[in-house]
């Protein structure tokens, strides 16, 4: 199957590419094709301005496409001959990218869909928790405490997983990105995810940056920094309860270490 793809190439006023005599010894048909990107298919030109190209169809597996060092040391070829093909380069790349980030985040995807609904459970049942604290009776404080200090881990571990695979998404995502020249070539996640059916809608994928390690310092992930964030305030809330109804043993336990 074909894929093709337009391109930007400069073209004169007289809306011809730019003519230039071929160098002394190089023959008349000699166009390069030898450094042809394997896939490359053919080149024509619509509109005023834009190359539509064609390539066999990319799988995503293979090495991205480079433009042989090669084509410009080759005294046969023109400078508007080597211009060409570092474009079909250019737009190989662009429908490589694409593939290999669907390649890449499509099995991902799946995954996620999962442990978005298991955030989002683990979430609600920790909020319930808390919520019901202000009908709960005074000798069923503590047990219901200690129901919520059990949720408040399990969230934690459901966010970590989370923040796990939307951090491989991420990743996946600046990778295309960083390959294409222009941003109408970058692919959404969200285009992806609707071709396979998975609703996006409410999910946290920060850039990719916020997911890795410094050298110097580690933080909390994106999704694990705002439950941790919500956590502490729920604890304070209930410690400053603890503290006015003198229950110090449970604003001991509020005030331990959750980290």
């Amino acid at each position: 199957m074909a894929q093709t793809i337009p391109l930007v190439h400069a073209l004169d006023d007289a809306r011809l590419s730019p003519a230039t005599p071929a160098p002394a010894g190089a023959s008349a048909g000699d166009d390069g094709v030898r450094y042809h990107h394997p896939h490359y298919l053919s080149a024509e030109r619509i509109g005023d301005r834009r190359v539509r190209y064609a390539f066999r169809e990319f799988t995503g597996r293979e090495s991205e496409p480079a433009t042989p060092l090669e084509l410009y040391r080759d005294p046969a070829l023109t400078s508007e001959q080597c211009t060409r093909i570092a474009r079909q380069y250019a737009a190989a790349r662009v429908l490589w990218s694409q593939r290999r980030l669907r390649l890449r985040a499509v099995p991902l995807l799946a995954t996620a869909r999962l442990c978005w609904t298991s955030w989002r459970l683990a979430y609600e049942h920790m909020q319930s928790l808390f919520a019901a604290f202000t009908t709960l009776e005074d000798n069923r404080w503590r047990s219901h405490l200690m129901r919520l200090l059990d949720a408040h881990r399990v969230a934690r571990q459901m966010a970590a997983d989370w923040d796990d695979i939307a951090g491989q998404l991420a990743a996946a995502v600046a990778d295309q990105h960083a390959v294409v020249d222009d941003w109408s070539d970058e692919v959404d996640l969200t285009v992806v995810a609707a071709e396979q059916g998975i609703d996006t809608t409410g999910w946290l994928i920060e850039p990719a940056g916020l997911y890795a390690d410094t050298p110097y310092y580690r933080t909390d992930t994106p999704l694990v920094a705002r439950l941790v964030e919500e956590i502490d305030e729920q604890r304070a809330r209930l410690a400053d309860i603890a503290h006015l109804a003198v229950d110090h043993d449970s604003g001991r336990w509020l005030a331990a270490d959750h980290h």
